[in-house]
């Protein structure tokens, strides 16, 4: 080995954390692997069976944060390309994602589960 490949070696694994994360990521979805399954829950989200889903009831107090919510999570959904099942009724979103090629609850649902906690977080300031 040269010395070069050996230095190139060594600062490449010295990136930040976020940095090797993101690495990984995209090595991942470039080799098509599919995402293993994890076991942690997202607070106050149910696990369901048959098959494994993330589920979650988020209430509203008036439509326009409704609107809002579903408006800013499709943008998710479509920027990740990742969908979840969404019920609509009066003041109340229902959400149940999982990933359906695993038939599995994966990486990408608590993803997703965080980033839609996030969303309904943020849409109380702007509405």
């Amino acid at each position: 080995m040269t010395k070069n490949l050996l230095k190139e070696i060594s600062n490449s694994l010295r990136q930040r954390t976020e940095e090797k994360h993101d690495y990984a990521r995209k090595m991942l979805s470039e080799m098509h692997a599919p995402v293993r399954a994890v076991k942690n829950v997202r607070k106050d989200w149910d696990l369901l069976d048959s098959p494994r889903i993330l589920s979650k009831t988020y209430e509203f107090e008036n439509r326009n944060f409704l609107k809002n919510f579903v408006e800013e999570l499709l943008a998710y959904e479509d920027q990740v390309n990742h969908h979840a099942k969404i019920y609509i009724t009066h003041q109340e979103v229902t959400i149940e994602v999982y990933t359906k090629k695993l038939n599995a609850v994966t990486e990408l649902d608590y993803d997703y589960a965080k980033t839609a906690d996030l969303i309904y977080q943020d849409v109380g300031y702007y509405s």
